[in-house]
């Protein structure tokens, strides 16, 4: 039982979709991240603003630096807060606090005094803050001198825009991500509709049409599968036409003999004579043995077609003891035509991969053939020749060879060369052309130089 295939649309959506889900996390990720360091660098500039102006308003209350105070309107102003709690500090360029929340100076001390600006974050009672700390130019009775101003604030409201911030990018990104695979899907089903209206075109059809398949506007990929299709129907017409042709002229050959052996057996039950009957009987006996060979024959063809390839059992043989006992078989039947059949093996093993009863069937019918066109008194020679990477089986007889217009014709079925007298099924070399497919051999046909006749050359791989 054939295993259910997962069809090519859910393949296509299975990876598509995880990629642009992939794809939309990165990107939101990277969103996110830019969107945060632009909130973080936006919230520390305004800490660092709040810290520059309350060294604008810090005020010398006496002559001694430690008076050095923050005007109380100006403090609530600074330091007010919806949603966050913020404190400061200030310390002198020793590191003496002057001003503010004592626990954050002390936790926070700087080892130096800096002119720039550093941000960082604190835990102080529990609670987490973001501090800026930066060292500023304050006139005091004594002149003008270094105080360091630290801010800090809670992260309500940073977290809160962060949140926002989250929201406003997920929320977008899921939309896309919806409009993306409805995109896909309507995509991919657009673009399949073609492999849809081909599976109809094919499902819908009769097994007895085989007319080529017609699909307008169709996209090259898919016109490639329908193309293909037409081949194979081509192909099948073809075969079909050839087996059906096939058929009649079986039909035909076979009842030609059988018609005669019915006509001289109709004659014989009719006739009176016992003379004359029994000079009736072997022109009936003759036109059985001709329906038995063409029998025999078709049966041979039929084992050899291509789809026997598969059960085909292949061995290593060495042609040389096959074609040795193939001649042997068919000495007497040269010797009653009178033809002189003669082997010449080759010097090394002529190996092959091949099947015993399959080569015999070829050797019977090149040698059968060969001695049938051969007139009384002539040779036919059978010899085997071995190279690298060949082994050739060649038939040559002195007969009257086969004119050009006929060699493209004679592996045909029931055919036969025009003007011969000789009688036989016409199914001889068409055998030999189907075993020699089975076995990857080729054929090749040639005349004899200088001499009448006809060379049949048979190459196999050898091995």
């Amino acid at each position: 039982m054939q295993k259910k295939q997962a069809s090519l649309r859910k393949k296509l959506l299975s990876w598509l979709v995880p990629l642009l889900l992939i794809l939309i996390v990165i990107d939101s990720a990277i969103l996110h991240d830019l969107a945060i360091n632009k909130l973080g660098n936006e919230l520390d500039a305004d800490l660092y603003s709040s810290a520059a102006e309350m060294s604008n308003y810090l005020v010398t209350a006496g002559e001694n630096a430690s008076h050095l105070t923050l005007l109380e309107n100006v403090s609530k102003a600074l330091l007010s807060n919806e949603s966050d709690k913020v404190i400061y500090s200030i310390t002198d360029e020793h590191g003496l606090f002057i001003s503010g929340n004592k626990q954050l100076a002390k936790k926070t001390q700087p080892q130096t005094m800096n002119i720039q600006p550093h941000f960082f974050f604190i835990d102080l009672d529990g609670t987490k803050y973001r501090i800026v700390s930066a060292a500023f130019k304050i006139a005091t009775a004594n002149g003008p001198r270094l105080f360091t101003i630290q801010i800090a604030a809670t992260l309500n409201h940073r977290n809160q825009l962060a949140n926002t911030i989250l929201l406003g990018i997920v929320v977008p990104q899921l939309l896309l991500a919806l409009l993306s695979f409805l995109i896909i899907w309507f995509g991919v089903k657009k673009g399949l509709a073609p492999l849809d209206a081909l599976q109809d075109a094919v499902s819908k059809r009769s097994e007895q049409d085989l007319s080529p398949i017609e699909l307008p506007n169709i996209p090259q990929e898919v016109s490639l599968v329908a193309n293909a299709v037409n081949q194979l129907m081509q192909k099948l017409q073809n075969l079909i036409s050839a087996q059906n042709r096939f058929i009649a002229d079986a039909a035909h050959q076979l009842r030609t003999p059988l018609a005669g052996a019915q006509a001289q057996l109709e004659l014989a039950e009719l006739e009176t004579d016992p003379a004359t009957f029994k000079s009736m009987l072997p022109r009936a006996h003759q036109s059985l043995d001709k329906l038995l060979h063409t029998i025999n024959q078709l049966l041979v063809l039929a084992r050899s077609q291509p789809e026997a390839a598969a059960s085909l059992e292949m061995v290593n043989v060495d042609l040389n003891v096959i074609v040795k006992e193939m001649a042997l078989e068919m000495v007497p039947t040269a010797i009653k035509k009178g033809v002189d059949l003669g082997f010449e093996p080759s010097l090394v093993p002529a190996q092959i991969a091949g099947n015993v009863e399959r080569l015999n069937d070829m050797l019977a019918n090149l040698i059968d053939n060969a001695i049938r066109y051969t007139p009384a008194g002539g040779t036919v020679t059978v010899s085997l020749d071995v190279s690298e990477t060949l082994v050739s089986l060649i038939v040559e007889d002195d007969g009257p060879g086969v004119n050009d217009l006929e060699k493209d014709k004679i592996f045909d079925r029931f055919h036969r060369v025009v003007g011969m007298e000789q009688e036989g099924s016409g199914l001889g070399l068409a055998i030999v052309k189907e075993i020699a497919t089975l076995h990857a051999a080729t054929i090749s046909l040639a005349d004899i130089k200088n001499k009448r006749g006809l060379r049949v050359m048979v190459n196999f791989k050898r091995i």
